[in-house]
């Protein structure tokens, strides 16, 4: 047997609950909640939708005609189709319109944007999806009659039917008992031959007039059609139409995802760190490149990259023949900077390769006549045979020329 909640509000802010057996009509539980209520204390595994029933007299409730084919144009033009019978600013108010009907006309609903969402808080932990949005006015109308007034005990709701209510109007609401009195004539006047169906408890007689008890708001709500139901705004919002709960699904993964965004942010620092040290090593190794080039071939003054001097370097030592003379060269080279490293007193100023003779030529700055000497006793230790070619004594240094030749 499936089952309704219904949470009924009540301006003070007092909350009416019950569960209706829908095929019987019978009240299972019921109870009244003061303050804020965690859970309700009767088991809802039979329950397959609630209804809540906001106060008619802080709900605006109206049908208007709109010529918008989607929702989100209906959206976007209901607060505009009634925003003259709005009591509060438009900013402040939060309209949302219904799904469209056989008819071509929208119901729409309009309450304090404020108001609205102390709404959502009080009924977010206690529905059952999915959650269907009702003013009291509406629950408690009868279809066939062209007003209906019913008697809530301290206001009496009113409804307009089909053949009275027009679009864009209001067409429920509560009235004060105490005027009451004044306005059931402008009320009633425009109803004609539909009919008024009214609480006996108001004394009301005539013509036009049916009498029935009062009634239970919550019954008489879970006995509306479906189609009615639906036809309703989701005035505390459209996610609370689905049966699927996201939020709830979506709770338990919140701490798993962050971990995950925070693992996520630290591979792309390491990342981004890696990289930014592989690119400082190549831009230290592309510098030592240029400076081995401009030492071998100081011929070329001109500016070059790394890879242009690599191939320069490569055609060079294929112009001196490559194969046995490029490896002379080579080891010639790596043997002067073994020769010279470490040493603060002898630099090398530029050397040439003499390819016929597979020796080098290098001309170098000394801090004193004795350097070359230290060289070439270095030299023997290394295996490596210097010619002496001579210096001379400049302003600043003493140039001079030697050989560099391996045994």
């Amino acid at each position: 047997m499936s089952q309704d909640l219904i949470l009924r509000l009540e301006e003070a802010g007092r909350l009416h609950w019950s569960v209706i057996e829908r095929a019987s009509g019978r009240r299972l539980h019921d109870g009244v909640a003061d303050g804020e209520l965690a859970e309700l204390p009767v088991p809802l595994d039979a329950v397959n939708r609630t209804l809540v029933l906001l106060p008619a007299q802080s709900v605006f409730l109206a049908e208007i005609d709109l010529p918008a084919r989607g929702d989100r144009d209906a959206q976007q033009a209901a607060p505009f189709a009634i925003e003259d019978e709005l009591a509060a600013r438009l900013d402040d108010t939060h309209v949302v319109p219904g799904a469209r009907q056989e008819t071509g006309r929208r119901w729409v609903m309009a309450a304090r944007r404020d108001q609205v969402e102390a709404w959502r808080a009080r009924v977010d932990a206690l529905a059952v999806r999915p959650v269907h949005v009702l003013s009291e006015c509406l629950a408690a109308a009868d279809a066939a009659a062209g007003l209906t007034l019913f008697d809530r005990g301290d206001s009496v709701l009113w409804f307009q039917g089909d053949a009275v209510r027009q679009p864009g109007k209001p067409a429920g609401g509560a009235l004060d008992p105490k005027l009451f009195g004044t306005v059931i004539s402008p009320l009633v006047q425009p109803v004609g031959g539909a009919g008024v169906t009214v609480s006996a408890t108001l004394g009301l007689a005539g013509e036009n007039f049916r009498q029935i008890p009062r009634g239970d708001l919550d019954l008489m709500a879970s006995a509306l059609p479906d189609a009615v139901v639906a036809a309703q705004p989701p005035l505390l919002g459209t996610d609370l139409l689905s049966r699927m709960d996201w939020s709830a699904l979506v709770e338990p993964l919140k701490r798993p995802a962050a971990l995950a965004a925070a693992l996520l942010v630290g591979f792309g620092l390491l990342t981004g760190g890696e990289g930014l040290y592989y690119r400082m090593q190549a831009d230290r190794f592309d510098t030592a490149t240029i400076a081995e080039f401009r030492a071998a071939m100081p011929q070329v003054t001109r500016r070059v990259i790394p890879a242009e001097a690599e191939r320069l370097l490569g055609d060079g030592l294929a112009r001196l023949g490559g194969g046995e003379t490029g490896s002379s060269f080579l080891q010639l080279t790596a043997a002067l900077a073994e020769l010279t490293a470490g040493s603060e007193t002898v630099r090398i100023d530029h050397v040439r390769f003499d390819r016929a003779r597979s020796e080098l030529l290098v001309s170098a700055l000394y801090a004193d006549f004795a350097d070359f000497e230290t060289l070439n006793a270095r030299a023997e230790a290394l295996g490596i045979v210097l010619a002496d070619g001579g210096a001379r004594q400049s302003q600043n240094a003493i140039e001079g020329e030697f050989t560099v030749r391996l045994r």
